[in-house]
């Protein structure tokens, strides 16, 4: 019994004493929060887009790795752009970005542009384009995975030579 309730009370500090102050839009470590746990852990957006867009990269060459989609995949698609790919991408300029301090900013991944979409731009946070965003994730040797910020859609046929807007993002 007495286990019983020092574990119950171990688990009610812990989610007490856990809870973030810190919320959804917030500028915190370098950009804009767009997702966080009670922990305070989570990914923030540079608080800018890289002016007049970039080319994805590495057109007709296919990136094996880069092909994570969901939210946390982004950092190790944009290691595999960078670590295969000589052009000035997208994920290099991501990868070489520094505000405030932060060096560590990665291309996202279709899943984190989206969350990012959904909980900055949205919301009218973040200083978005309305126009389209590349994310790490590839889809073939052609072309990767992009999403609209003017219309909600994600696209996946964008030839890789085409200049979109680029927002770099980072783990905290």
């Amino acid at each position: 019994m007495t286990r019983i309730i020092i574990a119950s009370l171990c688990i009610l500090s812990l989610f007490s004493c856990a809870k973030s102050k810190h919320k959804i839009g917030d500028m915190y470590k370098g950009g804009y929060i767009f997702k966080i746990n009670m922990w305070g852990k989570g990914l923030c957006a540079a608080p800018k887009d890289k002016k007049g867009g970039l080319k994805w990269g590495c057109y007709e060459t296919l990136i094996d790795g880069a092909d994570g989609e969901d939210v946390g995949d982004g950092e190790q698609n944009t290691k595999d752009i960078v670590d295969m790919c000589e052009d000035m991408s997208a994920a290099k300029y991501c990868d070489e970005y520094e505000v405030d301090g932060y060096d560590d900013w990665y291309l996202p991944s279709i899943m984190e542009l989206e969350l990012m979409y959904s909980q900055l731009h949205a919301n009218s946070l973040g200083d978005f384009s309305s126009g389209k965003y590349w994310s790490s994730t590839e889809n073939f040797s052609l072309g990767a995975w992009h999403f609209n910020f003017g219309t909600a859609e994600r696209g996946n046929n964008e030839h890789k030579g085409t200049a979109l807007s680029v927002r770099p993002i980072r783990s905290f």
